[in-house]
């Protein structure tokens, strides 16, 4: 179920960025003014979802692991 739900986010937010292009492109002269001002709201949510990921990454890691090499349980 959470995988479903991420997966609906990631595919909102792909949506959002479509749209957004889109109307930057149909509001804008050129290309490169599209992109320039799409990417004024693209660049900060982007931002705070790789923020989310790493943090969310630190509590996937496991950092205590047994050391099998100085097993002194004999």
């Amino acid at each position: 179920m959470l995988q479903q739900l991420q997966k609906l986010r990631q595919i909102n937010l792909a949506m959002l960025d479509a749209c957004e292009l889109a109307l930057a492109i149909a509001n804008h002269h050129s290309i490169d003014d599209a992109v320039h001002a799409y990417e004024k709201t693209m660049l900060p949510r982007s931002h705070e979802m790789q923020q989310l990921l790493d943090n969310g990454a630190e509590a996937l890691l496991f950092t205590d692991l047994l050391d099998f090499a100085n097993d002194d349980s004999d």
